[in-house]
């Protein structure tokens, strides 16, 4: 809370509305006095996930998250707690100076300070007078000083002095080597990259990881050397301009897929800015996961060539089962979207942006190439292949392509939808860890602190009558709790959550409380007899204990001491389970 005072938070949140924030990343609607949607913290299919307007939280009963508006953003978006204040801020029209700071406790802080001191060494090399046939390249393609600066560009000489910079600074040449920034032939280091225009690439969270580096003058070979893969740097793991494209998206509502870096440097430095670049054409789970948090439709706008269209097939296919809404844009009359856009100029562009087609439709139009759909082999297997596609579909796309090809070769579609029957779209259940089960004394003790999180005069009543739990997390947070009523004078969940929020296993904890319960107002007797039943908890555990010492002690007076300290426990089980 450095950044921060706790009123600001407070002011925040309170004018935020609960609903308007999430419902603009998931569908929510209303249900009784709270709303629901689908959760999208775990692969939910019929919405579980509830937001509160009355206590300013939200929760899912499957996968336990929960928390206040804060916090669903910071997990939805993958960004730091102030971050998603200042994201929250923003949306309800709150001014809130907060510039986003890297994290100094990274565990990787050694490697992304040696990659932030290799960054500046390139981009002072290409605003040198050396640099000019570079930055006159790039000016030939578009790039300006502005694009430059927001890309970080710099330019790798043929000279070795990234080396002798990095020894200057007292770096181990050895790391830099693992970074994929230095090469080295026996015990001698030299510099990975020479003479090429460096292309910085970040990680999700914006730390710079690695480097494309192009070729600008004729003579070079290959076009493209990339960083190798390292301790900060896997390509599966990050989007080329994701940290600079997120926020356009969103707001956007679509985010534009292209294949190189340059592609979308072109694309950003034309005012499209909602543009990313693919790492290969495979897509993993956390590019997934990325694109997902966007809540945007996606264009597919690869290379217009051959290995664009399967590209294209292999990419869209893969988002379109991960339950991304896809569509595609092709090309023509140039190789690749810098080379359409430099050619027919950015209007031209924008009006393909404008009129894409849905990835299902260009696949099914994809699927029909090279086939004598007169030949009924042909045709049957193009049918298949049809139903294959169809089976991530959602319902309605399914009957619309289903009424489209049955019309179109004269088909019964009771026969199609049969067929498309044996391969449903699978749906997988939450693990079943996800419910956790939980003892007599754990189930009492969450709706205990869930009450005091209702209801501030329900922690004294707990320090008069019990005042003690087994768990480290649980006393610690109901201290909390305590400390948040004295400085409050009054307790307010979606604050709490606030108040904790550096604490990560009680944050950890109180979320899963409040999500995993579906508990009302609490009357004060139900409050008491839930504190009678973990003293009964307490004392049964108690009783277990003394009777494993008693029957592992050798002394006789010890036993006798232990033998009456176990007949009052058990009198005093006797006097609760009474009452």
């Amino acid at each position: 809370m450095a950044f921060i005072s706790e009123n600001e938070i407070n002011q925040i949140r309170d004018s935020a509305n609960i609903v308007d924030i999430i419902g603009s990343y998931v569908s929510l609607e209303k249900k009784g006095n709270d709303y629901v949607g689908i959760c999208p913290f775990h692969e939910d299919h019929s919405p579980s996930m509830h937001v509160s307007t009355k206590l300013n939280i939200y929760k899912c009963f499957v996968c336990n998250a929960g928390g206040n508006v804060f916090t669903f953003v910071k997990n939805f978006l993958n960004v730091p707690y102030l971050e998603a204040v200042k994201i929250v801020a923003d949306k309800s029209g709150i001014n809130f100076a907060y510039t986003p700071v890297k994290d100094n406790n990274s565990k990787f802080k050694k490697e992304f300070d040696m990659m932030d001191l290799s960054l500046r060494f390139y981009q002072n090399n290409l605003a040198s007078s050396e640099g000019k046939e570079a930055k006159q390249y790039l000016s030939n393609r578009g790039i300006d000083e502005q694009i430059i600066k927001d890309f970080k560009i710099g330019l790798s000489f043929n000279d070795n002095k990234l080396k002798e910079f990095l020894e200057n600074k007292n770096c181990s040449l050895e790391k830099a080597y693992d970074l994929g920034l230095l090469n080295k032939s026996g015990i001698d280091y030299y510099d990975m990259f020479n003479d090429r225009i460096m292309i910085p690439l970040f990680d999700m969270q914006n730390n710079p990881v690695g480097y494309t580096a192009r070729a600008y003058k004729k003579d070079e070979q290959n076009k493209y050397i990339n960083t190798k893969e390292t301790l900060i740097y896997h390509k599966s793991n990050i989007l080329f301009n994701y940290y600079n494209a997120k926020d356009v998206a969103r707001l956007n509502k679509e985010i534009i897929v292209v294949e190189g870096n340059m592609d979308a440097i072109s694309l950003y430095a034309r005012g499209i800015k909602n543009v990313i670049a693919l790492m290969g054409v495979v897509v993993s789970k956390v590019q997934i996961e990325a694109l997902k948090r966007l809540n945007s439709k996606v264009i597919l706008m690869l290379d217009s060539d051959n290995a664009g269209s399967g590209a294209t097939l292999k990419v869209g296919d893969q988002m379109m089962q991960s339950g991304l809404d896809v569509y595609t844009v092709r090309l023509s009359g140039a190789k690749d979207p810098d080379e359409y856009i430099r050619a027919f100029g950015t209007n031209a562009l924008l009006d393909n942006i404008k009129h894409p087609t849905k990835y299902l439709d260009y696949k099914l139009q994809a699927l029909k190439e090279n086939k004598n759909l007169d030949n009924p082999q042909e045709l049957t297997e193009y049918i298949k292949a049809i139903l294959d596609s169809l089976k991530n579909a959602d319902e309605l796309e399914k009957e619309v392509t289903i009424a489209k090809i049955c019309k179109e070769y004269g088909l019964d579609p009771n026969i199609i939808k049969k067929n498309l029957a044996f391969t449903p779209k699978e749906i997988t259940k939450p693990p079943k860890a996800m419910q956790e089960k939980k003892s007599r004394y754990d189930l009492a003790c969450s709706q205990v602190i869930y009450a005091m999180l209702l209801h501030k005069e329900y922690y004294q009543i707990f320090m008069n009558k019990l005042g003690y739990l087994q768990n480290k997390v649980e006393r610690e947070t109901v201290s909390l709790i305590g400390s948040y009523i004295k400085q409050n004078n009054n307790i307010d969940i979606a604050g709490f959550i606030d108040f904790i929020i550096k604490y990560d296993n009680i944050s950890e904890y109180v979320n899963k409380v409040i999500s995993s319960l579906k508990v009302g107002d609490m009357s004060e007797n139900d409050f008491i007899r839930l504190l009678n039943v973990m003293t009964i908890c307490i004392n049964e555990n108690e009783i277990k204990e003394i009777k494993m010492q008693i029957k592992n002690e050798n002394d006789m007076n010890k036993k006798l001491e232990l033998l009456e300290q176990l007949a009052e426990l058990k009198k005093d089980v006797g006097k609760d389970e009474g009452n």
